[in-house]
């Protein structure tokens, strides 16, 4: 079984995106939840994955850290992943890349947080760009 290793959803895009796909796909884990900014967690990242960052698949003794790199690695084992068809696969991998790496002003502009609901009062023409884009 695979052990998945996490910052608080409510705070990291990052954790909260394998942790979705394995969700919604049934694939069984186990969820280590490790918070940021507590003591010691900067030595139990450190020793949990190679980046010592968040988030990090474990597969026995095997690791895979960044999100898109974790759903390529469950892809290659489980089918559901990805579309079927190849057109459409393109696009959902080119979505993904997109959101993986892309829209840095909503990034900078806009932290997470799924517990808090926040207006903004000013918006840059960057990240009206970004939100015209979504």
């Amino acid at each position: 079984m695979y052990t998945l290793v996490i910052a608080n959803k409510n705070y990291s895009s990052w954790s909260l995106r394998p942790w979705v796909l394995l969700r919604a796909l049934r694939i069984e884990f186990e969820e280590r939840l490790i918070p940021f900014g507590e003591p010691g967690s900067a030595a139990l990242f450190k020793s949990l994955s190679p980046t010592a960052r968040v988030p990090c698949l474990h597969d026995g003794d095997w690791r895979v850290w960044d999100s898109l790199a974790i759903v390529e690695y469950l892809a290659e084992r489980h089918a559901g992943v990805w579309p079927t068809d190849s057109q459409a696969r393109a696009w959902a991998r080119s979505a993904a890349a997109e959101m993986h790496s892309g829209f840095q002003a909503l990034r900078n502009e806009c932290s997470m947080s799924c517990g808090q609901r926040v207006v903004l009062r000013t918006r840059s023409k960057a990240l009206e760009s970004d939100l015209h884009r979504i």
